[in-house]
């Protein structure tokens, strides 16, 4: 009976009758060599913890074509991907009546309430913003004081936190690019100058800014910071970061040894300048022409992730698409209004990847744009994109 449990809990499925039998014999062969039933027993657990059943998620198909997932491989695929662990008894008392397909929409909303789900808006938030670079940049702290270690650790939690929380209060895609709110505890809300706006020490709570330069991923300090070399801002890798990770038209891979953008501390210099040094190298016009006007715009924030001080910066940008931005304010609106369906599709298309651990076909991609326009009407709510990413073919067939 210990052993069937195990194994049962360990597969995330009943352990079969041969495979009941087959650790049997090793906990038997075991205790008849040692006489002691406890280390007999543990032998036998050894067995399961080193097995392909327990250390992969396995899901089984009988032909090369398309199957649906069977009721067990569904409930580890969803609570692997919302929870980043194996599923609960009520997942699997579900998948064991058969019944998980149909309760996919409530188990859902449970899940998302789930203290667990923080796993997946931790993982998923750093994968998809790339929060990762904050770890690695050297801010100089001569020119950036404030961003001290303990700074920087929450404010690269606040992208996490904002997600979370709009994907739990299913709200509008709009808000992840322009939002009236801000979501931040003491020490980031005090970093934008608004700590007297909370008192809710290290917890993350939603905010009003009241400011025209916060709201929505584009300028929040945790991602500026990490597009930048530490000392300066870089509006070429904000840009590339902007149309990989927003709206999903990822720039062509640079050529080798492409030179880095001018280093000019003497202010001579203008961005417009840098930036046109920096296009006449051999292979490089091409591929810039869709990442500058992305990143001209967030030119208004520094590398410490603030908005500079200076207001003689010019960050006028005209667009791939030939509409003129005047500033951050304008690109956020731009993407809000006139480019939403490809945020939602953005956000789409890398919770899909997420959820099924590989990237996606042509064909699949162009299934997931043709079918998500659908949530148009709602404004894209956020929790309702997961929604309509768990309960497509690309989820629930192998």
């Amino acid at each position: 009976e210990v052993i069937r449990s195990f194994a049962s809990r360990a597969f995330r499925r009943p352990a079969s009758r041969s495979e009941v039998d087959s650790l049997f014999s090793v906990w038997e062969d075991s205790f008849v060599e040692t006489g002691d039933f406890q280390a007999s027993v543990k032998n036998a657990l050894v067995v399961v913890l080193t097995s392909p059943q327990f250390l992969f998620i396995i899901e089984k198909s009988d032909t090369p074509e398309a199957e649906p997932l069977d009721s067990y491989e569904l409930a580890s695929k969803l609570s692997y991907f919302l929870w980043n662990t194996s599923p609960d008894e009520r997942l699997l008392d579900l998948a064991a009546q058969g019944e998980l397909q149909t309760s996919l929409d409530g188990e859902l909303d449970r899940m998302v309430k789930d203290p667990r789900f923080k796993r997946f808006a931790n993982e998923f938030a750093s994968q998809w913003l790339s929060l990762d670079k904050l770890d690695v940049v050297e801010v100089d702290h001569n020119d950036f004081p404030k961003l001290t270690r303990d700074r920087k650790a929450a404010l690269r939690q606040e992208p996490v936190e904002f997600v979370s929380y709009l994907i739990r209060q299913n709200l509008p895609a709009r808000n992840l690019v322009k939002s009236d709110f801000i979501v931040v505890n003491e020490p980031v809300a005090d970093y934008y100058g608004l700590g007297d706006r909370t008192e809710s020490g290290f917890e993350f709570v939603s905010i009003k800014h009241g400011s025209d330069s916060l709201g929505g991923v584009l300028s929040q300090a945790g991602i500026l910071a990490g597009l930048s070399d530490g000392r300066h801002s870089n509006p070429i890798k904000r840009g590339a970061w902007l149309a990989r990770k927003i709206i999903a038209e990822p720039p062509d891979d640079p050529p080798p040894n492409v030179p880095e953008l001018p280093v000019d501390d003497s202010g001579k210099l203008s961005l417009q300048e840098k930036l046109e040094l920096h296009r006449d190298q051999k292979g490089c016009a091409n591929c810039h022409s869709g990442i500058d006007p992305w990143g001209i715009p967030l030119e208004q924030f520094d590398a410490g992730g603030l908005r500079k001080k200076s207001e003689a910066i010019d960050v006028r940008s005209t667009l791939p698409d030939g509409t003129d931005v005047t500033d951050t304010n304008a690109l956020k609106s731009y993407l809000a209004n006139e480019r939403i369906d490809q945020v939602a599709f953005s956000f789409v298309k890398h919770v899909a990847v997420y959820a099924n651990g590989r990237g996606l076909s042509y064909n699949e991609i162009d299934l997931l744009k043709e079918k998500v326009v659908e949530l148009r009407a709602d404004g894209y709510r956020l929790k309702d994109l997961i929604r309509f990413v768990v309960k497509s073919p690309l989820f629930t067939e192998k």
